[in-house]
């Protein structure tokens, strides 16, 4: 038997799904995070400054951002299981180029490949879970996934004491890139000739129950949102010594931090699946809106009020990609990996642009300037993601679905 939304044999649907889907995304996301992480070591080695990292970070971002739409199309074409084993080679192989670069340009040209893996890996995920996972279980699942990038900022953070300082940063990229490698391995066998190695679609995104003019608002919502947040990731350290912190202090704030947001991610992806019939955009929307308020209080000089402000940004502001990603497959079940592509595009170049904007308005008017920006600019997203809702009910009616 055949499931007809999805298109695929049920023999095929595993539980290991939402795993693959977590691994996948953080292994596409893990070299950026491991050179921001290392930037002291890579600095001393290679002899390159502050903007010289900057922009090794937007290369991925970038590249990432450019490359989404026609990965999505791609994985469409090679279905779920090849797209991610392809997206785990390009990133395994990144990664081995950064452990053996020479200088920033050839560290950089490791990140563009990199970026180019996350765009495959991000629609293969989303296509993978969107098929395999009932729907009834689908927030939880991309809630787990979504805790990708935080988790791949811990591991980076985890790598700088274990490996970075103990044996160099080459280790830290090489041992990253043979666990990858060899996951990709792994991967091509296993999807050599099943079910979500073959192409998993029955239309294309035209054959949505959805308008393609949604993606439009999604994109632009996204953009923004991770404009935003991204920033507040790159800087939150940074700020929090230049607000009066210890700098020991602000490490364990942003490590905390940091699992405060896996936990958030997954609890709001369970909180979805238990009440199906609540608005995903409201919930979007109203996530966004704190970290909007997280940012207002971040411009102040209370140091209270900075570490409440750091738990709205940070622990509900950036919890709202998994339910971002859900709406997104729900929307397109014909073509997720294809949607998620147009839609990656606006995150992945707000997660460039962002934090490079963020840090320019630093340097000319400080952080409280900075953080206000952030505010507006998530406030923003928020209205712009009731603007889908709403652009969504002009065009096919106030039905029960339009979350």
């Amino acid at each position: 038997m055949v499931i007809p939304e999805q298109g695929i044999d049920p023999a095929f649907v595993d539980r290991s799904s939402a795993a693959r889907g977590v691994i996948i995304a953080v292994a596409a996301v893990l070299p950026v995070f491991l050179v921001s992480a290392l930037a002291v070591q890579l600095r001393e080695d290679l002899d390159f400054g502050t903007a010289a990292l900057g922009g090794m970070v937007a290369t991925y971002f970038l590249m990432s951002s450019g490359g989404s739409v026609p990965m999505g199309q791609l994985v469409e074409w090679l279905g779920a299981g090849r797209g991610m084993a392809l997206a785990a080679t390009l990133s395994g192989t990144s990664m081995v180029g950064a452990a053996l670069s020479q200088s920033w340009v050839q560290l950089a040209l490791a990140l563009a490949l990199a970026g180019a893996a996350n765009a495959m890996a991000q629609p293969a995920a989303n296509m993978l879970l969107s098929v395999s996972i009932p729907v009834r279980r689908l927030g939880l699942a991309f809630g787990i996934k979504q805790s990708c990038v935080p988790a791949a900022a811990l591991l980076g953070g985890v790598a700088v004491p274990t490996i970075g300082v103990a044996v160099g940063w080459r280790w830290a990229f090489g041992l990253a890139s043979i666990l990858t490698v060899g996951y990709a391995g792994w991967l091509w066998v296993r999807h050599a000739d099943r079910g979500v190695a073959r192409r998993t679609r029955t239309g294309t995104l035209r054959d949505s129950e959805a308008p393609l003019s949604s993606l439009a608002f999604l994109t632009a919502g996204g953009f923004l949102g991770a404009a935003a947040a991204t920033s507040l990731g790159a800087f939150l350290v940074d700020s929090s010594v230049t607000a009066g912190f210890a700098p020991a202090t602000a490490g364990w704030l942003y490590a905390l931090l940091s699992w405060a947001t896996v936990v958030s991610r997954i609890a709001l992806g369970w909180g979805v699946d238990r009440a199906p019939n609540r608005s995903r955009f409201a919930i979007i929307a109203v996530l966004l809106g704190i970290g909007s308020v997280g940012y207002l209080l971040l411009a102040g000089d209370n140091l209270a009020l900075f570490v409440v402000g750091a738990v709205f940004g940070f622990v509900l502001g950036w919890a709202w990609t998994g339910i971002f990603h859900y709406t997104i497959v729900t929307w397109y079940r014909r073509a997720p990996a294809a949607a998620t592509g147009v839609v990656q595009t606006g995150l992945s170049l707000g997660a460039g642009i962002g934090p490079l904007c963020f840090g320019i308005a630093v340097d000319r008017a400080g952080y409280p300037t900075a953080w206000l920006g952030a505010g507006v600019v998530s406030l923003l997203a928020s209205a712009t993601t009731l603007g889908a809702r709403n652009h969504l009910r002009s065009r096919r009616g106030p039905v029960g679905r339009t979350r």
